[in-house]
């Protein structure tokens, strides 16, 4: 049992952590200041792709990134991340033509035909998209992601296709209206520390989802897609419900 001297202490403690002002400490925050993500970089190319890095950017002027066929491309969003993807097709050479997603959090296991974590014992299939016309294509909740640093486009098709503003929509955490809002903090003066302890933090973030659609080892194999219920209890005032997956 936990003393009463140990308890009050606690409770002070915890008192003095919700007025402290955690501004000071957002350079070791990982956690995103908004929920839809832009990947940071071009991690590799495969074939003809043409305005790579426009996925990398905001707005409509831009260049739009042109996939020739057979052609694939690896993002990079530079650490662990959850959600839905979405992206607007620019232009189509037919009604046929399809991009496929796939997610991996080790640059050891990036490959467009599927998606993976840790293991080739563990593959599933990537997220496919069937391009019939120009227009936003977005993933619905139950093909949410949780756990991935990459993510490859492969457009598996004879004709081109043009892609442009490419988001992920970060589903983690849906209560929170702040993700970098933590009340209280964690300092010390080793910098390795500081730094462990706030990728833990981001790592608990990353683990918190709605528990009507999740899954919790299974792997979704063929078409897979997350409506598992692991709770009892679902959250109510979510605006999206996300899947964290081998975290």
């Amino acid at each position: 049992m936990i003393s009463s001297d140990l308890m009050f202490l606690l409770q002070v403690l915890a008192s003095l952590l919700n007025f402290v002002d955690a501004t000071k400490y957002k350079q070791y925050i990982l956690a995103p200041k908004q929920r839809n993500l832009k990947p940071i970089a071009v991690h590799s190319i495969n074939g003809d792709v043409r305005n790579a890095n426009t996925l990398l950017s905001h707005g409509q002027k831009r260049s739009a990134t042109t996939f020739g066929a057979n052609s694939s491309l690896t993002l990079d969003f530079g650490r662990n991340v959850a959600g839905t993807v979405q992206f607007n097709v620019r232009h189509s050479s037919g009604p046929n033509e399809f991009v496929g997603v796939s997610f991996t959090e080790s640059s050891m296991w990036i490959s467009p035909f599927h998606c993976d974590s840790a293991s080739v014992g563990q593959y599933d299939s990537p997220l496919w998209f069937k391009i019939s016309q120009p227009g936003e294509y977005k993933a619905d909740k139950y093909h949410q992601r949780g756990g991935f640093r990459y993510m490859s486009l492969w457009h598996n098709s004879t004709g081109t296709i043009s892609l442009e503003n490419l988001v992920v929509y970060f589903t983690a955490s849906p209560e929170v209206k702040d993700l970098q809002g933590y009340r209280g903090y964690f300092h010390s003066d080793s910098e390795k520390l500081n730094r462990v302890w706030y990728a833990g933090a981001y790592t608990n973030q990353l683990c918190i989802a709605d528990p009507t659609t999740g899954n919790t080892l299974g792997i979704p194999g063929t078409n897979w897609y997350y409506n598992a219920t692991i709770s009892s209890k679902a959250l109510t005032n979510s605006h999206e419900i996300p899947c964290i997956d081998r975290i």
